[in-house]
């Protein structure tokens, strides 16, 4: 298997040709029919270099067209199990595509332009709030800490005073989690 990924990784550093899609398209076969395969920590590093890669040879293009094969991967690699790749790997995975999407872009806009899509926001249970760092709670048991400077600060003032209250607080992030769009108490959202 060691031969197989390693041969991945090889041809993703190869320049970027016509080929590219088919062979992103053959890595994610791969991922796709080898996720229940626990990967050694040395093939977990071919199978992510390959996939880094890929995203560099695609990150800077200027259509989105251009960018889906490497958007596509990384999607997929995100959905894979932890026996293919790790939590770290994961969260530069989640950059990764923040930059391919154009989310992070819209961490300058205000929270209401951020709340036009719902697709691009995901609701964590806030379990800390502090001067400067809010900490979400995600589905899968990991902690998301996010830096109040990147979300508008009023609504920041008051997701730190309903949390203070003892309230069950509920916050919108953007896909990036990287900025707070909104949040919701007891039913009631602010």
């Amino acid at each position: 298997m060691e031969d197989r990924v390693q041969q991945f990784q090889i041809d993703a550093q190869r320049p970027r040709d016509p080929k590219t899609p088919k062979e992103i398209e053959r890595l994610r076969k791969f991922l796709f029919k080898n996720q229940e395969y626990r990967f050694t920590e040395r093939e977990q590093s071919h199978l992510f270099s390959a996939v880094q890669a890929h995203y560099a040879a695609h990150a800077d293009l200027p259509d989105a067209s251009a960018r889906e094969p490497a958007l596509e991967l990384i999607e997929d690699a995100l959905k894979m199990p932890f026996t293919v790749f790790t939590t770290s790997q994961k969260k530069t995975f989640l950059k990764w595509h923040a930059k391919l999407t154009g989310s992070e872009a819209d961490h300058g806009k205000s929270p209401a332009a951020g709340a036009a899509s719902s697709a691009e926001r995901t609701e964590y249970q806030v379990i800390d709030a502090t001067e400067t760092m809010i900490s979400c709670m995600t589905d899968d048991g990991d902690v998301v800490d996010l830096d109040v400077k990147a979300s508008a600060q009023d609504l920041v003032a008051k997701l730190r005073a309903a949390f203070d209250d003892g309230k069950a607080v509920v916050a919108s992030l953007d896909s990036g989690r990287q900025a707070i769009l909104s949040f919701r108490v007891d039913g009631a959202s602010d």
